[in-house]
Order: C-alpha cells, then sequence, then structure tokens
C-alpha cells in the first residue's frame, strides 16, 4: 500500500511538471519547480503565468511593463510561487475589470515574496476588489513593496475593497508596505493602506481600524492631560465637527437625575448632562444652548455611541433609554463595566441588543483580570464563551496589548479595542497591529488616520513569532 501510494503521488507530480512546462511554453528557463523555478526576463514572460498558475516562478530582470495590463489569473486563481527577489515591476495600469490588481486573485497555496510594484489601479463599474498586487487574495504575501495610485471612479455604485496591496484577503500579508495613494471621490471607500477588507476574520490583518473612538474628552484645548471638557455637551458637539466614527461617554445613575455623563460621581447639588440630552444630539437635535453652534445632523446621525458604565448593571437602564428614544441598536457599542457576573445573569437580555445590532465588549479587568489576560489563560477565554456571543471585542488599556497577548486573542476570533492612544507612535502602531477600535483625546489621532488612509503605511513589521506562519525570515 505505501509503496503504491508512493508511485500515485510520483505520477500526479511528474503530470503537473509536464503540464506546467507544456503551458508555459520553451521561452522560459526553469522547469516550474521550487528547485527549478521558471525565470521572468519580460514582460510577455510573466503573461505565460495565466497558462501555469501553479508552477514557481523568480524574476531575473525589472520589468517595465508598457500597456495597460489585464490582471493575471481572471479564471483561475494563481496557487504557485513568485519570488521577486527584491526587483521591480513598473508602469502597471489596471482599468476596470472585477477583481483589478496585477494579479485577478491569488488562491490559498499561491505565495508572493520580496517585489516591488508601482502603477495604478483603476476601479470601475464592475469592480468589486481592487489592490496593488490583486484584488482577491488568500495566500501569502511577503516582503511586498507596492508605490500603486489607486482610484474608484465615480462610475463605481456599489462597495468595493480597495487595499494599498490587497483588496479582498483571507490570506496573510506581512512584512510589506505601501506607499502610494488611494483615493474615491464618492467618500464610500471601504479601505486599508495594505489590506481593504479581510473576510478571515472581521479584523484588518494590517491596514486601518475599522472604528475611531473620540474620548469622553477628546479636543479639549489643554491635550491628553486637560480633563476639564470631559464628558460636556459642548465637547461632544466638538468632537462631531472631526467626524469620528464613535463618541465615548461615562456613564452613570444620580438620584433625582436619573442617567448622566460622568467619570465621577457629581458633587452634592451639582447637575450633570443627561445621556438623554447626548443621544437626541446623535439623533440630530441640536440643543437650544448651542443653536447657532457648527453643527451637522447629518454627521450626528452617522456618529455611533459607545457606553462606558461606571457603576455595575446599568446596561438594563440603558436599554430601557434606548428603546424609549428609539435610539438605533446598530449605533450602540455596549463598553460598559458590569462584573461578568451581572452580565451572566442578564445575557439573554443583551443577546436581544446585539440582535439588533448592537456591539457588546468589556475590560479585562472585569471579565477576568488583566494578570488573566496577559497570562493567556483558558479560564479568560472560558468565560468569554459562556456568554455565547456571536462576537466579542476585548476592550484593554493599550499597554496591555502585547504582540504575544494581541495574537492569541486573534487566534480566538476575539476583536481588539484599545484606550486610549494619545501620541503619534501608539497610534502608529495600533495602525499596524490591525487594532478593530482605537481610542484618543486627540484630534491629531484622527489626522494621523486619515494619511494613512490617503498615502498608506510605509511599514509592517510584525512579531518575528508571526512570521513563524509565513516561513523563513524575510530578507
Amino acid at each position: 500500500m505505501k509503496r503504491r501510494l508512493f508511485m500515485l503521488r510520483t505520477l500526479a507530480f511528474l503530470a503537473s511538471s509536464v503540464m506546467a512546462t507544456a503551458y508555459a511554453g520553451e521561452t522560459l528557463d526553469g522547469s516550474g519547480t521550487a528547485a527549478a523555478p521558471y525565470l521572468v526576463r519580460t514582460a510577455d514572460d510573466l503573461r505565460k503565468i495565466d497558462e501555469a498558475p501553479d508552477a514557481c516562478y523568480r524574476l531575473v530582470n525589472v520589468i517595465e511593463l508598457a500597456d495597460d495590463w489585464t490582471p493575471l489569473c481572471s479564471e483561475t486563481p494563481f496557487n504557485g510561487v513568485l519570488d521577486g527577489k527584491g526587483r521591480a515591476i513598473s508602469g502597471l495600469s489596471v482599468v476596470g475589470g472585477r477583481r483589478a490588481g496585477l494579479f485577478a486573485q491569488v488562491g490559498a497555496r499561491g505565495r508572493i515574496e520580496n517585489l516591488r510594484l508601482s502603477g495604478k489601479v483603476v476601479a470601475s463599474a464592475s469592480t468589486r476588489a481592487a489592490g496593488g498586487l490583486a484584488g482577491v487574495f488568500s495566500g501569502v504575501a511577503t516582503g511586498i513593496t507596492a508605490k500603486v495610485e489607486i482610484e474608484v471612479d465615480a462610475s463605481v455604485e456599489r462597495e468595493v475593497a480597495v487595499g494599498g496591496i490587497v483588496g479582498v484577503n483571507s490570506g496573510v500579508v506581512a512584512f510589506s508596505g505601501f506607499e502610494g495613494s488611494i483615493s474615491d471621490a464618492r467618500g464610500a471607500l471601504v479601505s486599508g493602506a495594505i489590506v481593504g477588507r479581510t473576510e478571515k476574520t472581521d479584523e484588518l490583518r494590517s491596514g486601518i481600524p475599522r472604528l475611531f473612538t473620540a474620548h469622553a474628552g477628546f479636543a479639549a484645548p489643554g491635550g491628553a492631560r486637560d480633563t476639564s471638557e470631559d464628558n460636556t455637551l459642548a465637547n461632544i458637539v466638538k468632537a462631531l465637527r472631526y467626524r469620528p466614527d464613535v463618541v465615548e461617554v461615562d456613564v452613570r445613575t444620580v438620584e433625582g437625575q436619573g442617567l448622566v455623563i460622568s467619570h465621577n460621581a457629581p458633587k452634592k447639588g451639582e447637575k450633570a448632562p443627561t445621556l438623554e440630552t447626548v443621544l437626541r444630539i446623535l439623533m440630530g437635535e441640536t440643543p437650544p444652548e448651542f443653536e447657532g453652534e457648527e453643527f451637522d445632523p447629518e454627521v450626528a446621525r452617522r456618529t455611533k455611541i459607545q457606553l462606558d458604565a461606571k457603576q455595575d448593571g446599568l446596561f438594563l437602564e440603558e436599554f430601557e433609554l434606548i428603546d424609549k428614544l428609539g435610539f438605533p441598536y446598530d449605533r450602540v457599542l455596549m463598553a460598559g463595566d458590569a462584573r461578568y457576573e451581572t452580565v451572566l445573569a442578564n445575557i439573554e437580555r443583551i443577546r436581544v441588543a446585539v440582535e439588533k445590532g448592537m456591539e457588546f465588549w468589556m475590560n479585562p479587568d472585569r471579565l477576568d483580570s488583566y494578570a488573566s489576560l496577559a497570562a493567556r489563560s483558558d479560564a479568560f477565554l472560558e468565560k468569554i464563551r459562556a456568554l455565547d456571543l456571536p462576537t466579542f471585542t476585548v476592550n484593554s488599556s493599550y499597554a496591555a496589548i502585547t504582540p504575544e497577548v494581541e495574537e492569541w486573542l486573534r487566534a480566538n476570533n476575539l476583536r481588539i479595542s484599545m484606550w486610549t492612544l494619545n501620541n503619534d507612535g501608539a497610534i502608529r502602531q495600533s495602525l499596524l497591529r490591525g487594532a478593530y477600535n482605537v481610542t484618543s483625546r486627540l484630534p491629531e489621532a484622527l489626522r494621523t488616520r486619515e494619511e494613512c488612509q490617503r498615502r498608506g503605511v510605509s511599514h509592517n513589521e510584525f512579531d518575528r513569532e508571526k512570521y513563524q506562519e509565513v516561513g523563513d525570515e524575510p530578507q
């Protein structure tokens, strides 16, 4: 039996080698194997990848593409190996097509490495995914540098996923950088500097966080240390001018006042703004005291609210208020500090809200402990699984999310929210880690994100442990 199996494998290997040689023709040196890859010297040689998409290739020259380029492997995914050896393919010009890029699609066995790429990709009405390297990508890409201009023209009416390197990703893109630009006149782009959209999880492996939260003290005049404007209506109205995805408020209940926004309990006789007023602002209503202020109701109605409860079990009262006002649950992030036991006791009510679109997050210290998070303990995961929610976000201090903890959370399909990032280095690092959400007190954080969306992130070197998944150390 073992001998027969060995013979079958040998025959299968010989058959695939013969087919690859026949498809690729006699103009390419090499045999298409890992030991003797086909040598690619010209644009015509590169085009022959279409004829043998499972073979191995190596660039031996810099290649200049002179004409409009039809993406490789539009019919059959590329499942071979292309080693650029650090050389460049320049002059890429792709206009339209369902999957736009140097490659249309790369399969799970495909590997592309050590390649520099420059040119332009235009997404048209028929395009669903566009990236400098590939429209749709399921393989492994390492050591890619893309200096590509990517544009979405006005004819595009449906969502298109655009990434500087990959449009739609279910593989791994690591040790790579994007130095081009991404533009969309429609303002409806699903984009990332490296990856546009990841299908394996809700997160970007590398690129731009999905959600940016303006902290309760966002844009305070004194900067990150200024708490004078935390949880004020004036600050919420001001924050909306910067167009964050989410505004955060701290919530507590005060006798005689109901649900208010305040980090600490108000002093005796002191009034705090009500949560109802905040929700009404986000429903597009301008408070009388802010008449004449710069306020865009459409922006307000698009902005989500992050509720950080400062008392145990407060979410039940919050649900009552949300229902009373008819505020959309899909614009609510419940990031409360309720005890785990309280959450578990009320999980059915929480699930009802989640089914309506609400997101439910928990701080590690309330879920179990930061020590348990750092130890990557089974007990931490078991508590999350006992809640049986379709998605779960760990809402943690940035300092606690080490590379090891990050990879562990990702491996267990948990999303990551990091707070509070108040310096450029930390913000950029969170972009590289691909956090689902970041929170900041500073408007500069939004500008950093916008810059990365526009021009890309120049480096995204992940921890070395991650590289065990994709192969050898980078050269």
